[in-house]
């Protein structure tokens, strides 16, 4: 439960920047890794559930790689265990047939870098829109939001099989945590949120990228259709002149993945 807590306390400290909300996800967190340790000194089947409940949580805050591949490891063991035991609940039986090492996932990444210039294309794409949207679009400041998620994009294409797996590791999970926007008051209104549709569209197509082409992609959700949601996505921006083009340039790229 205490995992639970604390994942839950991370999702209110992202979104409202809560001081209060921080202290208390590092508080349930310690929390839970006490929970873990006591449970796994007396291990049985029926602390198995909480056990890697606990630890996939812990897995989700992890902010360094060396922590990361730890708890990876504790999850692999315990699974292994589960089925020495026979432990059959369906937590168990789902997570066991997900789940791959650590190791496993980071050493076969989908493809080589061959499709770089797909990344170097998107960042060309986005500037151009944000270009657009700065001279355009004067009143609309998404072109901030896309300023920022060109400069993660950057970061991306800079990474290569010789990169650090712990930079690596940084790069991708930053493009986790960037946060969706989208402005209430607007939608409120009616008013036309194109603009924002393509910046969150953008992000989708950085995310799928590197789901598919690079070696941390196991920390991009998996269970998450990406080229569904950038699909739905697209089609409720408003196809009006300016738009026209980014749309199908983008659409294009995603394609060429």
């Amino acid at each position: 439960m205490n995992g639970v807590l604390a994942l839950s306390a991370y999702q209110v400290a992202s979104v409202t920047h809560c001081q209060h909300a921080r202290r208390k996800e590092y508080q349930y967190q310690m929390l839970a890794i006490q929970d873990l340790r006591g449970c796994l000194a007396n291990f049985s089947p029926e602390h198995a559930d909480g056990a890697l409940v606990a630890s996939m949580a812990l897995l989700w805050l992890c902010e360094d790689m060396s922590s990361r591949s730890q708890i990876s490891e504790g999850i692999t063991a315990i699974l292994e265990t589960c089925h020495r035991l026979g432990h059959t609940s369906g937590f168990y039986l789902m997570l066991a047939k997900a789940w791959r090492p650590a190791t496993d996932r980071c050493a076969t990444p989908n493809s080589e870098y061959d499709t770089s210039m797909v990344l170097q294309d998107l960042i060309a794409e986005m500037q151009k829109f944000k270009t657009y949207l700065k001279e355009q679009e004067r009143e609309d400041d998404s072109w901030k939001k896309l300023r920022s998620l060109i400069s993660l994009a950057q970061d991306l294409a800079k990474l290569g099989p010789m990169t650090p797996p712990d930079k690596q590791f940084e790069r991708v999970r930053l493009l986790r945590d960037y946060k969706l926007w989208l402005p209430l008051n607007d939608l409120l209104s009616g008013k036309n949120l194109s603009s924002t549709l393509m910046v969150n569209g953008y992000l989708y197509a950085l995310a799928l990228y590197a789901q598919r082409h690079t070696s941390q992609a196991y920390m991009i959700d998996s269970m998450v259709d990406l080229e569904e949601l950038l699909q739905d996505t697209l089609r409720h921006v408003n196809p009006t002149d300016s738009y026209v083009e980014p749309l199908n340039n983008l659409r294009g790229l995603v394609a060429s993945m």
